[in-house]
């Protein structure tokens, strides 16, 4: 039996908005790891389908396994992930979309890889695209000019807890995407470290009515919206026009858009 009572090393932190037809694939993902010290924290954003069934029925199959559910009102993604991370108990953290997987050893590479870098704040993998393309994607490097124009890490990367409150959690007002980009950039404009373990680990499920051309029609607001949510760590002109292009375009204040994909290395 699992020692409930005791902190679990890794807190996977999985939002979940009408994706119930995927969840379970996500959740099992984590319960088939070679590293078996972790919790699941299930966060329903208010979402109208199954997905507190779901969760509920995984918890009650694995009885064994730390599986959680919290519900709350949509919020958006930052939020629930926000809301995850505060109930997580680990000391180290990996958040998961719920229409995403990892690969068996993605734990056991990822805590070891921090582990051994005591230096290293994040650890980040390469990327297996499934369902309507497929293909892999190398990411990185984790360095300061590139992502002054791109992100390099996808958001399921194993982060240190003390990352997220460093930060303060990821940024409410990026609720259109790229909270994970703008989580990095808070990362190393404070300058933490990441150790990228190059090997294809986390399963990236692209969807027809979700594919790149979705994410690229609003690539241009959300990624002026991360300058100037860190305006010390671009330069002076970037801040200035990204101000410029959003006070002619704003965003509305909330709503959801399907998942932004990451960014590949070019």
């Amino acid at each position: 039996m699992a020692d409930t009572a005791r902190a679990p090393a890794v807190s996977v932190v999985i939002p979940c908005y009408q994706q119930a037809q995927y969840l379970e694939l996500a959740v099992m993902s984590v319960l088939g790891q070679t590293f078996a010290d972790h919790e699941v924290i299930v966060v329903d954003d208010g979402s109208p389908d199954e997905s507190a069934a779901v969760a509920r029925s995984l918890a009650a199959r694995f009885p064994a396994c730390r599986i959680s559910l919290l519900r709350q009102e949509n919020a958006g993604l930052a939020e629930a992930r926000n809301a995850g991370i505060r109930m997580a108990r680990g000391r180290y953290v990996l958040p998961l979309d719920a229409d995403d997987a990892i690969d068996a050893t993605f734990l056991e590479k990822t805590v070891g890889a921090l582990e051994a870098n005591p230096d290293c704040s994040v650890a980040f993998v390469d990327v297996v695209r499934f369902g309507a393309e497929s293909g892999i994607w190398k990411m990185g490097p984790w360095d300061e000019d590139t992502l002054r124009r791109r992100n390099v890490a996808v958001c399921t990367s194993l982060f240190r807890r003390e990352v997220w409150e460093t930060l303060g959690g990821y940024n409410p007002n990026m609720v259109f995407g790229y909270e994970d980009y703008d989580f990095w950039v808070g990362c190393i404009e404070r300058g933490m470290k990441a150790v990228h373990v190059p090997e294809p680990l986390f399963f990236y499920r692209v969807k027809q009515s979700s594919m790149v051309s979705g994410a690229m029609r609003n690539h241009v607001p959300l990624y002026c919206r991360v300058i100037l949510n860190h305006p010390r760590f671009f330069p002076q002109a970037a801040v200035d026009e990204a101000r410029r292009y959003l006070e002619a375009n704003p965003l509305p204040a909330h709503r959801r858009l399907v998942k932004a994909a990451p960014r590949p290395a070019t």
